[in-house]
């Protein structure tokens, strides 16, 4: 895919005439001033984050867009996976490993419900429905899910009065201790509005992510956004930006408006680059990865570490890295319910946020050292093979 060819526009919502608004604000019912005060609620907090490429393709075709590694595991089709035509809207989330899988199976009344299944001997088990995440019919429809490397951070999309309309996505977390999923959240704008907003899936090893949406599209057509996700979350409410500037962001107008690191941007645009290369090479090539060695080296390979125990230390710092991305999720959540809670709950989640913050300091700290110690021993080896 040329350079050119990444940064395709999606189109943008119609502005409303200030006149027809009012006129229209008198004739409301209940339920739309409802939907009203939720999108703004949702407007006012649209998260920050940097989109990098979006591109407009076929639904049908809409995976081409994700340039998953393989650490990060595959999303293909129900049919690739159990070899049936049976649920054409259907997508299998397979983990790295190959020996698990979540998917959405969709029955005579045209509702989704996720499943989960597990390779045992030459064949996948019998799938089991993940109630939990629906407790209550709080979902009308729940599809295309997506597991973090962690084994317990899922993503997936549903439609509900919660949302802001066709799929929203959420994300939850799985609870070892009483075998089950915590409550799912709604993730919020700019990656929600009020078309179908679906498949968020985030490589940890490339450091991108990406997201489907058919807002603004042709029917049949869909825009993948590829983004770099955010190791703690921000809002534009923070930060020196007019209302009009921040329904902006959350419609995502104009993603070069995001573009606020120059750095960071001609970064995840080579990440991005190598990605789509990998496609095109052979089956042969491993390339998982991009670390910087030096100015004049970077390592796309863990094999292409030489120096003694380096290949060790990098798989500590992705698994440093995991951890990092599970805990920012759960203090994510933390902090949204803090402000619904009872006195009592808040002093439960002060002390989780405190500590969580914390924790985040210390893997921060952690995974930078052990960058360091990685990157200097190479350098190291490689001044002593000269």
């Amino acid at each position: 895919m040329k350079a050119k060819q990444l940064i395709i526009p999606c189109l943008l919502f119609l502005a409303i005439p200030m006149a027809a608004q009012r006129h229209k604000a008198q004739q409301l019912t209940p339920e739309q001033t409802e939907q009203q005060v939720k999108v703004q609620r949702m407007t006012d907090r649209t998260q920050k984050v940097m989109f990098i490429d979006s591109i407009v393709i076929d639904k049908k075709d809409f995976l081409q867009a994700y340039k998953l590694t393989p650490e990060a595991g595959r999303i293909v089709s129900y049919k690739e996976v159990f070899h049936s035509d049976a649920q054409p809207h259907s997508y299998v989330n397979i983990n790295q490993m190959g020996s698990h899988c979540y998917f959405a199976f969709e029955d005579t009344a045209h509702v989704f419900t996720l499943y989960t299944s597990e390779v045992i001997g030459d064949n996948w088990s019998r799938p089991i429905p993940l109630d939990a995440l629906n407790h209550g019919n709080r979902f009308s429809s729940v599809n295309y899910p997506y597991m973090m490397g962690d084994g317990q951070t899922l993503y997936f999309a549903a439609k509900g009065p919660e949302g802001l309309g066709g799929y929203d996505i959420y994300v939850t977390r799985y609870n070892a201790d009483e075998n089950s999923f915590l409550q799912p959240a709604n993730i919020g704008m700019p990656f929600n509005s009020e078309a179908n907003d679906y498949l968020y899936a985030i490589d940890e090893y490339n450091n991108l992510g990406w997201f489907a949406t058919d807002r603004g599209q042709d029917e049949g057509k869909v825009c993948v956004y590829t983004f770099i996700p955010p190791t703690t979350r921000k809002t534009y409410a923070d930060e020196a930006y007019t209302p009009e500037q921040i329904a902006s962001f959350a419609r995502l107008n104009k993603i070069s408006d995001t573009w606020d690191n120059q750095k960071e941007l001609d970064k995840a645009l080579l990440r991005l680059k190598q990605a789509a290369l990998r496609e095109t090479t052979s089956v042969n090539d491993t390339r998982q990865f991009l670390f910087v060695i030096n100015d004049e080296k970077t390592y796309t390979n863990i094999n292409d570490f030489k120096a003694e125990k380096n290949q060790q230390r990098y798989q500590q710092l992705v698994k440093l890295r995991n951890r990092h991305h599970t805990l920012s999720n759960a203090l994510e959540q933390a902090r949204n319910s803090y402000s619904t809670a009872s006195a009592e709950e808040r002093a439960e989640l002060r002390s989780e946020i405190l500590a969580s913050e914390q924790k985040l300091h210390e893997l921060n700290a952690e995974s930078h050292k052990l960058e360091k110690v990685i990157r200097n021993s190479e350098n190291l080896y490689l001044t002593n093979k000269k």
